[in-house]
């Protein structure tokens, strides 16, 4: 019988610590744990079981009557959690683990067990709505307060990168969703997505429809954002959301309409914005078809005269300016943008 180690990081769930009590008397409880050391120390077996109390232990699943084999005695076995493989793990005592592998949950010397031990708990991250001078702002965020009442909002915060750290100071969760002032929340997004322990400093980026041009990408859409991250994040570059992290995480369901086009400025606005992305591969990891389909889109499609004046001059914008990070940086100075505006 491994020794068995009900393990929090932080306040411990009282709730699952005493169930875990119940099935496995042998349990041991660490509360305030960050580190694999902590728990090593004590063990007196060979290999040990960590159970976290960010997931429930599958009432099917017997800790007790699980036995690595000889062969396999080195390596962290970790079971499934729901889908994804960050959930109970069998460590052996000598197998030295970095720190990073421990935090992640994902390790080197590993075998993945495809048996669901466990299912994480639901995570609800906070929702904030960012807004600025959109006219349809206050009814979109009202519709979105009306199925989340979790929400909060920020507004008026000059600069796109500011009004992202403002919205992490008032975040409450490790991670949080951002919703744009001019984003129409689909009735079948539910915020609900449960992230892999290994994908927690990603930045998500799910898709958005576009309903000037139709396109279907992540101008737009929902963001799910690492609190801490964000809070770190460089103001320098023109593009916030690849400022964040280098993982970047692009979910295929679509979250919203974005419905930029609610009057002459900010239809213009959005397309030139996304075009000067575009056309200067401001964007790290953009795909060269899908932007060249794209850029021709925002361009020619659509019957928004304004949105696609502001993509063309985006996208000459963007080419002229392609190497010169001061000028590209002008695309989030909303006055700038104004006055190339009334000044067309």
């Amino acid at each position: 019988m491994y020794d068995i180690f009900f393990v929090s990081e932080h306040n411990c769930n009282v709730e699952l610590w005493n169930k875990c009590k119940s099935r496995f008397p042998n349990s041991q409880q660490i509360q305030n744990c960050n580190n694999i050391n902590q728990i090593s120390e004590r063990a007196l077996t060979k290999m040990f079981w960590v159970i976290w109390d960010d997931l429930c232990v599958n009432e099917t699943f017997d800790l007790n009557g699980y036995r690595a084999t000889k062969w396999d005695d080195m390596y962290v076995h970790i079971f499934q959690n729901g889908n994804n493989f960050d959930g109970i793990c069998l460590f052996p005592k000598k197998l030295k683990i970095s720190q990073r592998e421990f935090d992640n949950r994902f390790f080197t010397e590993k075998k993945e067990i495809n048996t669901t031990a466990s299912i994480p708990l639901q995570q609800h991250y906070d929702i904030i709505f960012i807004s600025f001078d959109e006219s349809n702002a206050d009814d979109n965020f009202n519709k979105l307060l009306e199925k989340f009442p979790r929400a909060k909002r920020i507004h008026g915060v000059v600069g796109i990168h500011q009004a992202h750290i403002e919205a992490a100071k008032i975040a409450t969760t490790s991670m949080f969703y951002v919703v744009d002032g001019d984003a129409v929340i689909l009735d079948n997004f539910n915020f609900d997505y449960l992230v892999p322990r290994y994908e927690r400093n990603h930045v998500h980026v799910w898709r958005s429809q576009n309903p000037v041009n139709h396109l279907e990408y992540g101008y737009g859409g929902v963001k799910l954002l690492p609190r801490e991250k964000v809070l770190a994040m460089s103001i320098d570059s023109a593009d916030m959301t690849t400022s964040i992290s280098n993982n970047l995480k692009v979910m295929n369901d679509i979250s919203n309409i974005t419905a930029f086009n609610t009057d002459p400025f900010n239809s213009w606005k959005s397309a030139f914005r996304e075009c000067v992305k575009l056309s200067s591969r401001l964007i790290d990891r953009q795909t060269e078809n899908e932007t060249q389909i794209r850029l021709t889109q925002w361009c020619t499609v659509g019957d928004d005269v304004n949105a696609i004046e502001g993509a063309i001059a985006g996208r000459e914008f963007g080419i002229k300016n392609k190497n010169n990070k001061t000028e590209l940086k002008k695309i989030n100075d909303f006055n700038w943008l104004r006055e190339q505006f009334d000044g067309r």
